[in-house]
């Protein structure tokens, strides 16, 4: 080995060395992200920091860090800035472009609570009375609004007194307001302490199914009966009202593969996320973009679509019938072939037979004009050989086989001219030539 090609690869493992510890500090590198989770006190912070907590001590190699913001608008509003890496929001909230899903994290239920001493029956019985209802910094403000516009509301018919969470218990409780609002998962806690042992009921919301053709991120859905009292019951039955997602999103920009890893982690993780928190019982993939108002990051779809059947899978019967179709196609061109190639063979076969009855009628004849005429007949056989490679009848090795065979006759027939030639000739008794 000369001294070039030993440096040769010795640079070449040294290289190899060197791509595979750097493939080794990478993967193990540890990614730090921002996470908005709307107010400190609310069951989505509370998910999330279980979420941050999970993924922070089981080596996921993510660094999570949670912090507490006004809600849903705040947080896309932060979000699109770059500000942070990923937040919560309700489904129903205005979604700028570049803005994708990761998970839907849990179910969020309309609620109207009001004091039992109050007339109202329904959400537009809220006129002529005062309603707390959360910040404008909240997705919940937009849809307290969305809602009086559904029911024909306009703002100078009642008193609306944006306030948060803490604040309007309290206003509640001492009867400065006659109704709050907000959009939480059924048997919230701030809700349950809210009502506690307070004369106050909930409002159902009727004609969900009405509402989702104006929000598809809508669907009808149930309050259970005793979510925040269990005797006497409360509500006293199911009771009907709207219901949504609560979102866990990103910008449609973060790396592929780094939301895919995250996505994993999450779902991988449930079983740890349950003994933190309850809600992460409710953790499930996005839908299909085609269904869904907010479509699916690239990175969180690979990760869901990971077992889904390929498309083969998915067309196996009329793969089999292809397939089945092909080899029954294939096996008649090949009896095709096999029969065209055998009438081919019997074709030449001809040829040559007649070659050797030349041959074997030359052997014993002694007649110069008979062997003259061989000689023809081999000229003709060879026209009809040229003929049919022409017309692609015959192949060239086939015509080259051949060949050799009407060379050999043709060098008899030759020879027999010849030795006849060369005989003397007999004469009879006149003296004329026999």
């Amino acid at each position: 080995m000369n001294k070039t090609l030993r440096i040769a690869l010795v640079l070449v493992l040294w290289l190899a060395t060197l791509g595979a510890l750097l493939l080794w500090l990478t993967s193990g590198e540890q990614v730090r992200m921002t996470l908005g989770a709307g107010p400190a006190n609310s069951e989505t912070f509370a998910l999330t920091t279980a979420i941050t907590e999970t993924l922070n001590q089981n080596r996921s190699r993510f660094q999570l860090d949670v912090f507490e913001t006004g809600g849903s608008a705040e947080n896309l509003r932060l979000l699109v800035a770059g500000q942070l890496d990923l937040v919560t929001i309700q489904a129903d909230t205005p979604v700028p472009e570049g803005v994708v899903g990761i998970a839907k994290l849990y179910h969020d239920a309309y609620h109207l609570i009001v004091n039992d001493d109050t007339a109202i029956s329904s959400f537009a019985d809220l006129a002529g009375h005062r309603v707390a209802i959360p910040p404008q910094s909240s997705g919940q403000h937009a849809s307290f609004w969305f809602l009086a516009a559904h029911y024909g509301l306009d703002a100078s018919e009642f008193i609306a007194l944006p306030m948060a969470e803490a604040a309007a218990n309290f206003a509640m409780v001492q009867g400065q307001v006659d109704a709050v609002f907000r959009v939480r998962s059924p048997g919230n806690a701030v809700i349950r302490s809210l009502i506690g042992n307070h004369s106050m009921r909930i409002v159902p919301i009727e004609q969900s199914q009405a509402l989702a053709l104006q929000q598809p991120a809508i669907s009808a859905g149930t309050i259970p009966r005793g979510s925040y009292r269990g005797y006497p019951a409360l509500p006293e039955t199911d009771l009907p009202t709207a219901v949504l997602d609560r979102l866990l999103v990103t910008r449609a920009d973060m790396d592929d593969q780094l939301i895919y890893r995250l996505t994993k982690a999450i779902f991988e993780q449930r079983s740890e996320l349950l003994e933190r928190s309850s809600l992460a019982g409710f953790i499930g993939p996005m839908g299909e973009d085609a269904n869904d108002v907010v479509h699916t990051h690239p990175g969180a779809r690979r990760y869901y679509d990971r077992e889904k059947p390929s498309f083969l899978q998915n067309n196996l019967r009329f793969d089999s019938a292809a397939l089945y179709t092909l080899v029954i196609l294939f096996t008649a061109l090949l009896a095709l072939r096999s029969h065209w190639l055998r009438r081919r063979r019997i074709h030449m076969g001809e040829f040559n037979h007649r070659l050797m009855e030349i041959a074997a009628q030359v052997r014993a004849e002694d007649s110069h004009e008979v062997l003259v005429n061989s000689k023809h007949r081999l000229l003709d056989i060879l026209a009809e050989v040229v003929s049919d490679l022409d017309r692609e009848r015959v192949n060239q090795e086939e015509f080259e086989h051949f060949s050799f065979a009407w060379q050999a006759v043709d060098a008899l027939v030759r020879d027999r001219v010849l030795l006849i030639g060369s005989r003397p000739q007999s004469t009879n008794k006149s003296g004329v030539a026999a």
